[in-house]
């Protein structure tokens, strides 16, 4: 008797304990561009997929409810997202793309975006149009003016051994 109530309550535990995910991620449809925070007024909307796919892409801003009105997402305030009511305003017509091999990539750039929060979407569909997996990424798009400016991207100060020689190869012949 105890080992079948046991079993039961093991059976119960599994059962209501199971998650299901509706609209999960598609592991070969990838995010590529853009990334946290785009400069400038041009995006460059780049999507990579790994197997034969059909994909629907989305791109949306994200927009204060203030009252009555959506406002634009100031991205130079730099403040936090969690007492906002976001509603989301489709930038584009949403752009259907089948991918035939085994790396394919969707590549559109859209023009004249104002700074905000944006969203993009990607879904994946299956041969009959209906979505199976779904996968999102926000961004920031900033002034072009804000951008950072540094001259030394990839420069690291060496140490030791070769700082003495450069500085020794610097005195004998020059800059």
């Amino acid at each position: 008797m105890r080992k079948s109530v046991l079993a039961l309550i093991v059976l119960a535990v599994l059962l209501f304990g199971t998650v299901f995910a509706s609209a999960a991620t598609d592991p070969d449809v990838t995010i590529v561009s853009p990334g946290e925070t785009v400069y400038g007024s041009n995006l460059l909307v780049s999507i990579k997929m790994t197997a034969p796919k059909k994909i629907k892409v989305y791109l949306f801003e994200e927009k204060e409810k203030v009252g009555d009105t959506l406002v634009s997402i100031d991205p130079s305030a730099g403040g936090s997202l969690e007492n906002k009511t976001l509603q989301s305003v489709s930038v584009i017509v949403p752009e259907t793309y089948t991918g035939t091999g085994n790396l394919q990539f969707f590549n559109k750039q859209i023009t004249d975006l104002n700074p905000g929060l944006y969203r993009i979407k990607v879904d994946t569909l299956d041969t009959a149009g209906a979505m199976t997996a779904s996968s999102s990424s926000r961004f920031l798009m900033m002034e072009a003016a804000s951008a950072p400016t540094s001259t030394e991207i990839f420069q690291t100060q060496p140490s030791g051994a070769l700082q003495w020689v450069q500085n020794l190869l610097k005195t004998l012949f020059g800059n």
